[in-house]
């Protein structure tokens, strides 16, 4: 046999034996793990922020005849990094750390007790006979006749005499209200003359924001005449599709209201329906209104005491506004405010979507105008601002501007202070005539009694 193949058949042999095995692995050396690769765009990146400076990133895309060793789609992301970290340095040098300043007007040149403030209803405040006063003033019966012009029908006529029926309805009812909030307003600058130099805020509730508006002189009363009457058509198509209403509750810290809606939509689900059951109004500390499906609002009345939370009225409404089932409302409502032409204002509006000041680029405004309709009104965040204005003990002067007493009854709710501290606010009716309402009597204890008349719960709809 040759030694070349004896040498292959030992060698052989000693491998296949077990004790030759164990042994022989010992001496096999694993390779070690190799670290993990970067990809190219990451370990290009890496190597320019470490290495690369802005000048050299700078000269290589302006210079033809520089270059630098990688690719231009990182040199340019590298660039757009580098100078916006250039400008915060810079700024922060500049400014330090001011923060930026907010869209609001300040009005210190006038004592805070001298400022007045605003407050214009939304649709709830309604009833048959309001402006049936305002009439005998020329500047008030021109906002009727330039409502009637536009809307193609007798405004005062329907404000006067209804019927109710028709007064309650949606498609009248939101313009019906924005009108004798407008002439109310008008009737008050022609009773007070020079009042407008001390209107420091105005804010309207839901659909009382366009009185507002107009109020701050960021549009005129016609062009937001024309926006409301293709909002209230948006949510009153919008209202058919199911049948769904509003609800006030009271809350406490022990409330579960969150998860009793989750449960009221899920059984709206299993039943097939759409469902809706959302925050429609912050109306003040405790109190909300819910807008959403019947079967969502029975679910809420049937188990409010396993929730510990209080149902404490259904609402004289026909859909749930300012919820999801408002979104078709949307575009529509848009496409109108796109069409007026924005001002800035005169005085400082507060947006209902916000619960803040209007922004100041025309744009987010618009764009506010429109979200207002499928979100919850944010007028417990309005009040607090408001009420914040206070300096010391003295505070500004309230005037709740339109039909109803909604709005001066929920402030009480805020502060009481603000109220009775001696220059109690007027309210103005639109009857024409200033007349104090209940609940701002000044040094007049606030009853059970003067609360219910109020009914601040019925003002939580559009």
């Amino acid at each position: 046999m040759p030694t070349s193949c004896w040498s292959r058949g030992l060698m052989k042999s000693l491998l296949t034996s077990p004790s030759m095995t164990s042994s022989a692995c010992r001496f096999i050396r694993r390779r070690a793990p190799s670290p993990p690769v970067d990809s190219g765009e990451t370990s290009t990146s890496r190597m320019l922020d470490e290495a690369a400076t802005f000048s050299d990133v700078h000269n290589v895309i302006l210079t033809p005849t520089t270059q630098l060793p990688y690719p231009e789609k990182q040199l340019r992301e590298h660039l757009d990094k580098t100078s916006r970290e250039l400008l915060k340095e810079r700024n922060k040098v500049r400014y330090g750390n001011k923060r930026k300043a907010t869209s609001g007007i300040a009005f210190t040149h006038i004592p805070i007790e001298k400022h007045v403030v605003l407050l214009f209803p939304g649709q709830g405040a309604q009833f048959v006979g309001m402006g049936e006063k305002l009439e005998s003033i020329p500047e008030a019966k021109k906002v009727f006749d330039t409502a009637s012009e536009v809307l193609g029908y007798d405004m005062l006529e329907l404000c006067k005499k209804g019927p109710k029926t028709k007064l309650d309805q949606t498609l009248y009812c939101q313009p019906s209200v924005v009108t004798c909030g407008v002439a109310a307003f008008e009737a008050f600058k022609a009773q007070e003359p020079g009042v407008a130099e001390f209107i420091t805020d105005v804010a309207g509730f839901s659909v009382g924001e366009y009185a507002a508006l107009v109020a701050g002189d960021m549009m005129s009363f016609e062009d937001v005449i024309k926006i409301v009457k293709v909002r209230a058509e948006a949510m009153h198509e919008c209202g058919q599709l199911i049948r769904s209403g509003m609800a006030t509750v009271r809350v406490k810290a022990a409330s579960r209201l969150e998860e009793a809606m989750q449960d009221a939509r899920d059984v709206a689900k299993e039943k097939g329906e759409l469902d809706v059951c959302e925050i429609a109004n912050f109306l003040f500390c405790g109190v909300r209104v819910i807008g959403g499906s019947e079967t969502c609002l029975k679910f809420l009345e049937e188990h409010q005491n396993e929730y510990q939370f209080q149902v404490v009225k259904r609402l004289a409404v026909s859909a749930a506004f300012h919820t999801r089932q408002m979104d078709d409302a949307v575009v529509k409502v848009r496409t109108a405010v796109a069409r007026a032409e924005l001002k800035y204002p005169a005085c400082n509006v507060y947006s209902n979507y916000t619960g803040h000041i209007f922004p100041a680029k025309k744009g987010e405004i618009r764009a506010a105008l429109a979200k207002q309709v499928n979100n919850p009104v944010k007028w417990e965040q309005i009040q607090q601002l408001l009420y914040r204005k206070k300096q010391e003990d003295l505070f500004p002067r309230f005037v709740e501007v339109g039909p109803g007493r909604q709005l001066g009854a929920m402030l009480l709710q805020t502060s009481k202070k603000a109220i009775t501290d001696g220059r109690s606010a007027m309210s103005l009716s639109v009857h024409g005539r200033h007349r104090r309402s209940a609940s701002f009597q000044p040094h007049r204890p606030c009853t059970v009694r003067d609360k219910c008349n109020v009914a601040p719960s019925e003002s939580g709809a559009a």
